[in-house]
């Protein structure tokens, strides 16, 4: 008998979900940007955090963060460190880049800053220059009062030595899309900083990651689609959009052995606590805490 394919999961009013971590704006999807969101918003996704991560990115992320309120819509603003060495271009260009990054920053649906990091398998900024612009993105946070985005792959020894000489953030921040030891997992824990699981923990051969996620404190766990990229089971492959989120709640409920509504019920939560995204404009809550 053929398996029934799955494709988009169906709206159930019931479940209302939240993706701290998407790049939904036309630098990603082009002409398809209003198709995506609304294909977001009929599989439940409540609340959006848009992500930048060039010049043109963040600007593109706040408007739309703006555009779209009554839509859950909201921004994150930095320089990914894939484009870190932009920072230290000549003729201030960097001191401008940063300037803007504030600017944007004090927008009323702008909750963060972000995503900055480190990115020691690409490498496509040089080391130096990427532990600078995180150093100067944690700075902007502590100023601002914001909590930070944390971008972080092969790199956790030297992120955790930077987090801990700058001292602890007042806005505090998350680790997107962890992949990470326990050590690891601990040591940021520790920090104050939530971790947040993505695609990657739907994939049939991170069982380590999996046993992870289910060992960590429920209050610090967010979910997340880092679209485009990464697209959970069974779209693993495909460009990935937030309308896919429920795969990753499906799978985070079935490991720590709880339903889908309280899985999706306690990440609102984490992520009202850490980003506090209440919409001023529609509603002032996500329906139903």
């Amino acid at each position: 008998m053929e398996k029934k394919k799955r494709d988009m999961p169906p709206r159930k009013a019931a479940l209302l979900f939240v993706d701290t971590h998407c790049h939904v704006h036309p630098g990603s999807y082009g002409t398809e940007t209003e198709n995506v969101l609304r294909r977001a918003e009929e599989a439940g996704v409540v609340r959006m955090l848009v992500i930048g991560g060039r010049e043109a990115e963040n600007v593109m992320a706040a408007e739309l963060a703006g555009e779209h309120s009554g839509g859950g819509g909201f921004a994150a603003v930095g320089i990914h460190p894939h484009e870190a060495s932009c920072l230290f271009a000549p003729s201030g260009k960097g001191e401008r880049i940063m300037e803007q990054i504030s600017s944007l920053a004090c927008r009323e649906r702008v909750v963060a800053i972000g995503e900055t990091g480190l990115d020691y398998h690409y490498d496509n900024s040089p080391r130096e220059q990427q532990q600078q612009g995180l150093r100067m993105h944690l700075r902007l946070a502590a100023e601002l009062k914001k909590p930070v985005v944390l971008h972080c792959r092969e790199a956790c020894a030297s992120l955790l030595a930077i987090l801990r000489e700058e001292g602890s953030l007042p806005a505090g921040g998350v680790v997107h899309c962890f992949s990470g030891t326990r050590e690891d997992a601990a040591e940021f824990l520790e920090m104050g900083y939530y971790l947040s699981f993505a695609g990657p923990l739907t994939f049939k051969k991170n069982d380590e990651l999996r046993q992870i996620f289910n060992e960590l404190p429920e209050d610090r766990i967010l979910l997340e689609t880092d679209s485009p990229y990464l697209a959970p089971h069974p779209f693993r492959g495909k460009r990935n959009e937030p309308a896919y989120i429920p795969f990753v709640y499906e799978k985070a409920a079935e490991v720590r052995g709880v339903s889908l509504n309280a899985m999706a019920l306690l990440i609102r939560r984490n992520a009202q606590k850490l980003f506090h995204w209440q919409d001023q404009r529609a509603q002032e809550s996500v329906p139903g805490e």
